[in-house]
């Protein structure tokens, strides 16, 4: 999901004010921001980890430059550990400060991940951007989160913002799955994938060499969700790029998070949710695919 922001650089320095001026061009609130995120999780801050040697003006003593936080709950993203260090700004970057964060409080994140080192950030950590909201402090023991969380609200219970985030919408959308033997409908688990940016030009001309690129060269199956329950089944056979359809209909129950495939209207299978995650295929030099997966474990006597 691509955002456009206009960002001003700025001279004055101080703990009131970030590094940069910005003017964010569309909704940039924190419930739209989560919606493409590679990690959305509750955390709680352990630790400030490193320090600014510099002087901040109106910060008594050492600027924190980074701080480690326990994943009390994940919602979204493949991260696999319990702690993780995210970064902060050091007076000429486009972050928050660090010290807005206090030691021992809870709160609802979606940061992005660094990927390279430097001084001002570690491989595989992470870092927040000032000019959009990517956290919101939370209330720990009211279970509510307080920040711009979308245009018309600024707080939200964190079993509403749970819902939504794992809310998953299949009418009129298109997945697709590895299917290298032809019944990925059979296994045990699933993964289904969905291309986030397809309207570009490059993943339209290109959509078929995606697929079976994000699928290791492997045969593919596409699935077309349609809002009256209906459902088309495209197996793809990338040797020769011949394709075999089905029809069948699908049900989702969105508060179990249990998917069911019908064939001949009788149940076929049924998977539920188990993780949502984001992920990214490097195409050509400068693009990316940004894909949506959902993983899936089948529900066994049916």
């Amino acid at each position: 999901m691509k955002k456009t922001f206009a960002i001003l650089f700025i001279l004055l320095i101080s703990i009131k004010s970030f590094a940069c001026s910005c003017e964010c061009t569309g909704d940039c609130s924190f419930s739209n921001i989560s919606k493409g995120s590679e990690l959305v999780a509750l955390i709680k801050v352990i630790e400030y980890s490193d320090f600014i040697e510099e002087q901040i003006d109106g910060y008594d003593g050492k600027m924190p430059l980074s701080m480690t936080v326990e994943i009390i709950e994940k919602y979204v993203g493949s991260e696999k550990r319990k702690k993780i260090k995210i970064w902060g700004d050091n007076g000429a970057l486009c972050r928050p400060y660090i010290a807005n964060f206090e030691i021992g409080k809870y709160y609802l994140i979606t940061p992005s991940l660094l990927i390279e080192t430097d001084e001002n950030g570690e491989k595989n950590d992470y870092d927040f951007f000032s000019c959009f909201t990517d956290y919101l402090s939370v209330d720990f023991d009211k279970k509510i989160a307080y920040g711009d969380y979308s245009k018309k609200e600024n707080q939200v219970t964190l079993k509403d913002f749970e819902r939504e985030i794992r809310s998953i919408n299949f009418n009129k959308t298109e997945w697709f799955a590895n299917n290298e033997k032809q019944n990925f409908y059979k296994a045990d688990s699933i993964s289904l994938y969905k291309v986030l940016n397809f309207k570009e030009d490059f993943v339209k001309l290109n959509s078929g060499l995606i697929k079976s690129e994000q699928n290791k060269n492997k045969d593919f199956t596409d699935l077309n969700f349609k809002r009256s329950g209906k459902l088309r089944i495209t197996d793809i056979n990338i040797e020769n790029w011949t394709e075999t359809e089905h029809l069948g209909k699908w049900k989702y129950d969105d508060k179990n998070y249990i998917l069911t495939f019908l064939l001949n209207n009788e149940v076929y299978s049924k998977f539920k949710v188990v993780s949502q995650e984001r992920d990214y295929l490097k195409w050509n030099t400068d693009d990316k695919v940004y894909f949506s997966v959902i993983k899936l474990k089948r529900i066994k006597n049916n």
